[in-house]
């Protein structure tokens, strides 16, 4: 029986590697789960968890449909392993930070597709951004008037308001998860 990819997505500084970090220590030891680590052309940092790749090597992959999603945005390069794709078909729910201009393409590549939107109120994602020190004043109010133009949610499974402690936002998604895994086995 084929699983499920579960794509987090929402705005930047919405909070969702935060959610997914918690949600992987939480399942930690559990096979039924992979969180996938994206392939990212940026450096690491503190505030995304990816593999850094070069711009050949992601041009090449893309190219050749070497990975199991690949896309641009911001500038940059993302892309999954292909693995990913072998282990949703293999029955494992693998969840992933993704972004929401690909769904299309993930619905078409992934048998089930589980949509989980993390949002948070706009003047908390702006001090988030902000702390991020990536983007200046001005590029942070336009983002945050593209995403106001953003109405809606993608056809959400669940939908995470991120604005409360941790524990309790990723708990919902720790429970989503579950529920999932427990639906499939049954």
């Amino acid at each position: 029986m084929a699983g499920a990819f579960v794509a987090i997505v929402g705005p930047s500084g919405a909070g969702k590697d935060t959610l997914i970090a918690h949600a992987r220590a939480a399942l930690a030891g559990d096979p039924a789960f992979l969180f996938v680590r994206r392939m990212v052309t940026r450096g690491a940092n503190a505030f995304e968890d990816h593999d850094t790749i070069d711009e050949a090597t992601f041009a090449a992959g893309h190219a050749s449909d070497g990975f199991a999603l690949s896309w641009r945005a911001h500038g940059l390069g993302y892309a999954l392993p292909a693995t990913t794709r072998d282990a949703v078909e293999a029955g494992t729910v693998a969840i992933c930070n993704l972004s929401r201009g690909v769904l299309a393409e993930a619905r078409r590549r992934f048998p089930r597709v589980v949509v989980v939107f993390v949002t948070a109120p706009p003047e908390l994602i702006a001090g988030r951004l902000a702390a991020r020190g990536r983007e200046s004043e001005a590029a942070i109010r336009e983002r945050l008037a593209r995403e106001a133009a953003f109405c809606d949610p993608v056809g959400a499974d669940l939908t995470v308001m991120n604005d409360r402690p941790v524990e309790v936002t990723s708990g919902e998604l720790i429970t989503f998860l579950s529920r999932l895994k427990e639906a499939q086995d049954a």
